[in-house]
């Protein structure tokens, strides 16, 4: 009696297998309009988190490089002084920096500069020999690989 079943049995499961077939091969081939928008968002993400990450490293490069004067510019300190300010203007804040390229600021500083000539000097020998001690360490490190 079941023998009889058998060939409706084998047609229910080749019909059943066909129509999964269908629909896990429509699900894996088909390009939603979600999984696209999700992705681009994804993509757009990488690429900010790139831009900021170099943006960062530039600040992150520019603070370690410290700030320091050659010894012709330490015995004239206006020419210190705007090389220091040079130097110090990228680490600043935004809003702080339009102040540096102000007419008012800058007269400032040169008034007194001129008011305080031994403060602005220790100032400027603080930064000279923080170069020149670097430069030495250099210099010895250089004769020790030598060797």
């Amino acid at each position: 009696m079941i023998e009889l079943y058998y060939p409706v049995f084998i047609m229910v499961s080749i019909i059943c297998a066909s129509i999964g077939a269908i629909i896990a091969t429509r699900n894996v081939t088909r390009s939603a309009p979600i999984s696209n928008k999700i992705k681009r968002q994804y993509d757009l993400y990488i690429s900010d988190l790139e831009q900021t990450n170099k943006r960062l490293n530039g600040k992150l490069n520019q603070m370690k490089k410290g700030i320091s004067i050659s010894p012709d510019e330490a015995g004239d300190p206006f020419s210190a002084i705007s090389g220091i300010l040079d130097q110090i203007a990228p680490q600043l804040p935004a809003g702080i920096r339009p102040l540096l390229k102000n007419k008012k600021a800058v007269d400032f500083i040169s008034n007194y500069v001129q008011q305080n000539p031994e403060s602005v000097k220790s100032i400027v020998e603080k930064f000279t020999s923080k170069s020149t001690g670097k430069a030495s360490t250099t210099t010895t490190t250089e004769d020790q690989s030598t060797l």
